[in-house]
């Protein structure tokens, strides 16, 4: 349901930190370029700005669909196909500590209409541990909440998650996992930010949104991230009705 995988040969992850340290510093003149420390140069009260700033930037001003692509494009594929759809932004993540603003309570992202079909790729640009990670609760644990939240009607945050759920992850590596497993985060009692991001991906070929979830379709949160040739040639057929 979740692992995490190195690309040692990859330069992705480097230019995108690169990248938003560059974004950062137009905004904050004095940071010294260390993500992990970004919480010494800015109050709680001024992240939201940061944050969302880096997040129109990366979005703008970079082609990050062929960054992520470069870093973890051949292991998408073999679990997803050859086929893709990416979520139409890339987000933007950053824990920093003792932040009780920045907090995603456990849940399941199917919770908020996204599809158990999907796969989120999330890219620490720090090395994230402990607390100023996030949680992943296995599929075991998952469908055991799941069963006691349906049952209850309730969910015990501290009964749930325990400190071998939180994920240890370097820069440099990257993580793969169903969004529809329990996942969260709590407040970053360590003493280093965390700055992270996060897209969703699925096949062309999964089921689309039902009407419950209609903004989550393809042409609003998904676009097109590759396609084979076949299936270009497929589409031709339907398009100048050759059936």
């Amino acid at each position: 349901m979740h692992r995490i995988y190195n690309n040692l040969e990859s330069s992705e992850p480097k230019f995108l930190r690169n990248f938003l340290i560059k974004e950062i510093k137009k905004k904050l003149k004095n940071f010294n370029g260390n993500l992990s420390e970004l919480h010494k140069y800015l109050k709680i009260k001024e992240l939201n700005n940061i944050r969302y700033n880096c997040f129109k930037a990366i979005n703008e001003k970079i082609n990050w669909e062929e960054k992520i692509f470069k870093l973890c494009g051949p292991e998408i594929t073999k679990q997803l196909g050859s086929d893709l759809l990416i979520q139409s932004k890339i987000n933007l993540s950053i824990q920093i500590p003792e932040d009780k603003t920045s907090l995603l309570k456990v849940h399941s992202d199917c919770w908020s209409a996204d599809s158990p079909f999907q796969k989120n790729i999330w890219i620490p640009l720090t090395n994230a541990f402990d607390t100023n990670s996030m949680f992943i609760l296995n599929k075991t644990k998952t469908l055991k909440h799941l069963r006691y939240l349906e049952r209850e009607k309730k969910l015990i945050l501290p009964k749930i998650v325990k400190s071998n759920d939180f994920i240890k992850i370097k820069f440099g590596q990257y993580l793969i996992f169903n969004p529809a497993i329990l996942h969260g985060n709590v407040v970053n009692r360590t003493n280093k930010t965390r700055v992270s991001l996060n897209v969703r991906v699925k096949s062309i070929f999964s089921p689309e949104p039902t009407e419950r979830n209609p903004d989550r379709k393809f042409g609003t949160y998904y676009k097109i991230w590759k396609i084979s040739e076949d299936t270009k040639l497929a589409n031709e057929y339907f398009k100048n009705n050759f059936l």
